[in-house]
């Protein structure tokens, strides 16, 4: 592990993973759990966690990453089935993104399909539809209650690592990989020629981060389970780098969290107890129906200014990256 000084910069030679240029800058040496240090590469503006911690990365998403990491703001374990209930609501961006690419005579692979919150909308406007997911509990409820055709090796190691799919996504996944080039090339791989591909990652540019400058924040967004953080240079390179043209690569910019989730981490300097208010419409419930009905459609339609501006800007909680599969 690296040492930190008080201006910010590294004490020993560190390169970034995508460029090898050695890193002078440190973004955090706290995290939300875990230990590390985030160190950033200007060149191809892309943050990446450094710590002396090896682990089996397929052990640690089988069984204890659910363990650490869930909706509850405090750590708390969370199940297959509370996972799925929680998020299932909360898929319209990306449900925008690729049912204009849905027909039921495509096929589609989802890459880390947790317990399938996204793949239960889409299921049925696909032919076929498989699913490829580490944690042990997720798969099996994919598998028991869904009915959804899932392995839990990783991709090239699997059962469909020889199949062709019209749609390959992987959401919330590429951050927690050591090699997102190679992570890339194994969709690409899974991808028909004329095939799309679709990878949301988390956006380094995230509004808490870049507009309001929240300090607790900063020690929430990194932990140690993301060993990449991407902005929208780094991951159009790794695109590139996996033999992707630059009329092949598209990047949107996507915010989840509302103006309510944003304006109790100014004024708290903290997170909500769970996920729900963040992510849900906004609806204000008062004693007097007529004003809190007048204010939440106010804050609605302030929300949606909002949002539009902080994709305007890119400054936004999330990426969606489409690729266009001519090989």
């Amino acid at each position: 592990m690296n040492d930190t000084s008080k201006n910010g910069r590294t004490n020993s030679d560190t390169s970034c993973p995508l460029c090898d240029t050695i890193v002078d800058r440190v973004l955090s040496s706290e995290m939300r759990r875990g230990q590390g240090i985030v160190n950033y590469c200007s060149v191809c503006q892309h943050g990446f966690l450094v710590n002396n911690i090896t682990f089996n990365e397929k052990a640690y998403y089988a069984e204890d990453y659910r363990k650490q990491y869930s909706h509850n703001a405090e750590e708390a374990a969370t199940d297959a089935r509370e996972l799925f209930n929680v998020y299932k609501n909360y898929q319209s961006d990306r449900l925008a993104a690729l049912t204009p690419e849905l027909n039921t005579s495509k096929s589609l692979l989802e890459v880390g399909a947790s317990s399938g919150q996204f793949i239960t909308h889409i299921r049925n406007q696909v032919g076929k539809v498989h699913a490829i997911e580490l944690d042990k509990a997720c798969c099996e409820f994919l598998s028991a209650d869904l009915g959804i055709e899932v392995d839990s090796e990783f991709l090239r190691e699997s059962k469909f690592a020889d199949e062709r799919y019209d749609i390959v996504c992987a959401f919330q996944v590429m951050e927690h990989v050591p090699d997102p080039g190679a992570f890339i090339k194994d969709l690409k791989e899974s991808s028909k020629q004329g095939g799309v591909i679709y990878v949301e990652v988390p956006n380094l540019h995230d509004p808490l981060l870049t507009v309001w400058n929240v300090d607790a924040y900063k020690k929430f967004f990194y932990h140690s389970a993301h060993l990449h953080y991407f902005t929208e240079k780094s991951l159009r390179q790794v695109a590139l780098a996996a033999g992707f043209r630059d009329e092949d690569v598209e990047i949107s910019f996507t915010q989840d969290y509302n103006l309510l989730n944003h304006l109790h981490w100014v004024m708290n300097d903290g997170p909500q107890t769970d996920c729900h208010i963040g992510l849900s419409d906004i609806c204000l419930n008062g004693l007097n129906k007529e004003i809190s009905t007048w204010l939440t459609n106010k804050m609605s339609a302030l929300n949606d200014q909002y949002v539009a501006k902080l994709i305007e800007s890119k400054n936004t909680s999330n990426m969606m990256m489409k690729l266009s599969n001519g090989r």
